[in-house]
């Protein structure tokens, strides 16, 4: 029951689809990964951390027409998940009668890999699913460090990653105009974390006082996740485009 309970705080708040799908680096080949939903996952080893994220499991239900009224916290957030699941399942024209969510979800996953493989003129014909996705996913990988200047020769799928990783942190960073002089990917991510929480809390007016970045995000998340979502504001509306590390 406790594993269920993560497991579902980390799919059924704000767009966790592309989390769960695969649990291997393909799902990145289908997906950026939504801020939110690395929030969520930054988390999720927290035991009360179902409670916590309580107001945007709701809200979710709400935009997802579910009702709430009655429900225990857990039934509801595996209602949201098993909605976001079908209705994903709904637009990719993929039949949800008689399938289970797993069975969907491997659905779901393998067409966005063979959807990826179209676009990258990647054979397809004999491979197992398995092997696709780690050749989409290196594909994309060899394609993204070209974009950032890397030099993909020679290196692994996992050295790769790490390079891009850390090449799209310290591009972001900069951006924000945090010092990179020094700082590995994991500091700088935190960093970041917290100058957009700050920024959020400053375009919702919220009084900052001595308060840290936890606190904030807490008060966002509590008493004003409709109005950063709807204003597209972090952690709702930004969009790293960070592969899950």
């Amino acid at each position: 029951m406790k594993m269920k309970n993560k497991f579902y705080v980390l799919v059924a708040t704000a767009v966790m689809i592309a989390l769960t799908w695969l649990a291997t680096p393909a799902s990145a080949a289908s997906h950026g990964n939504d801020t939110w939903s690395m929030e969520v996952n930054k988390d999720h080893h927290n035991k009360e951390s179902l409670e916590k994220y309580k107001p945007l499991i709701l809200l979710e239900a709400k935009e997802l027409g579910i009702e709430t009224e009655g429900k225990e916290l857990q039934a509801l957030a595996e209602e949201v998940f098993k909605k976001k699941v079908y209705n994903m399942a709904d637009e990719m024209g993929i039949s949800t009668e008689g399938k289970t969510i797993e069975e969907l979800k491997k659905e779901i996953h393998q067409q966005k890999v063979m959807e990826k493989a179209k676009e990258f003129s990647i054979e397809t014909d004999g491979k197992e699913a398995k092997v696709l996705a780690k050749e989409v996913y290196k594909e994309m990988l060899v394609r993204k460090a070209a974009k950032l200047g890397i030099n993909s020769d020679g290196k692994e799928t996992e050295e790769l990653r790490e390079a891009v990783f850390f090449q799209m942190v310290k591009n972001e960073a900069t951006e924000l105009g945090i010092e990179t002089e020094g700082k590995d990917p994991h500091e700088l991510k935190e960093k970041i974390r917290e100058t957009k929480i700050y920024d959020t809390a400053k375009e919702l007016g919220l009084d900052l006082g001595d308060k840290n970045s936890e606190q904030l995000f807490q008060e966002i998340i509590n008493e004003h996740a409709a109005e950063a979502k709807e204003n597209k504001l972090y952690p709702f509306g930004d969009k790293s485009d960070m592969f899950h590390h």
